[in-house]
């Protein structure tokens, strides 16, 4: 049988099968591509994220400059997901206040409570296991052999609405300690210690050791063993908006950050 193919060119084409679209490709071409670029920059978001200040080596303001572990490691991840942010250094009181009332979209870093798990959506990616301990002057007779009730009569500073981990921050609920002050960064707290306003402060380790590097105080202080406690710390967003797609963006990209080694290479950067 034979064929007419001018036939099947013909009615080949949209057009000739559908006149009355002959004034409408153009517009609804012309739509999708406007949707694409306007989905494009959606997915290019700007997140705003607040750290507390003065906290070497994690986050802390050097000639102007924002410098740390954390903030490095929080750049370099929203970076590689193609996003940009911005980075608010503050008492910490403040942080947790900001977020909750939703002024900024996320905070770091930070330990999991109940209490703050009301306001705040977790990443599942651990973006720091800090190691807490307490911190005495270098001339202190003070030790400690894990139990905290045998430090009961002793002053500590703790910074002002700081969870310092389950086992330290029940000691403080439950009054073990008889003399608690706070202190509105580890700095000023560290300053605390040296002027013998306290006998001893908690501390993720780095952060006192740091911050007392940057005083020249480096072997004014020292470190009690046992350790408090390990414990994870996480980046959190607020829950006021739906930060779900963010949230899985930087489960992945933090993972793939450990495994290529550029994770640790920040850390190395600061520690030695």
């Amino acid at each position: 049988m034979h064929v007419d193919s001018s036939n099947i060119s013909y009615y080949a084409q949209p057009s000739r099968l559908f006149p009355q679209l002959n004034g409408y490709w153009f517009y609804f071409l012309s739509l999708f591509l406007i949707l694409i670029l306007i989905s494009n920059k959606v997915s290019a978001a700007k997140f705003v994220f607040a750290a507390a200040e003065k906290s070497n080596p994690t986050s802390y303001l050097s000639n102007q400059k924002k410098r740390g572990i954390l903030v490095d490691v929080i750049t370099e991840v929203f970076s590689r997901s193609g996003h940009t942010i911005e980075i608010l250094l503050m008492p910490w009181a403040r942080c947790l206040r900001e977020v909750k009332n939703g002024s900024v979209d996320g905070i770091f870093s930070v330990y999991k409570t109940p209490e703050r798990m009301t306001f705040l959506s977790y990443t599942d990616e651990v973006l720091i296991t800090q190691v807490q301990a307490f911190f005495v002057t270098s001339d202190s007779s003070i030790s400690f052999d894990g139990d905290l009730r045998k430090l009961a009569n002793k002053s500590i500073s703790i910074i002002n609405q700081t969870s310092y981990g389950p086992r330290l921050d029940s000691a403080l609920e439950a009054g073990v300690f008889n003399w608690v002050s706070q202190a509105q960064s580890s700095q000023s707290n560290v300053k605390k210690l040296l002027a013998g306003r306290v006998d001893l402060i908690p501390s993720y380790r780095h952060v006192a050791l740091s911050t007392a590097k940057s005083l020249g105080a480096s072997a004014k202080i020292r470190q009690l063993s046992p350790d408090i406690e390990a414990i994870p710390s996480y980046l959190a967003f607020t829950n006021k908006r739906d930060f779900s797609k963010a949230i899985a963006e930087f489960n992945h990209v933090l993972a793939s950050m450990k495994e290529d080694g550029s994770y640790d290479k920040i850390f190395n950067k600061y520690l030695f």
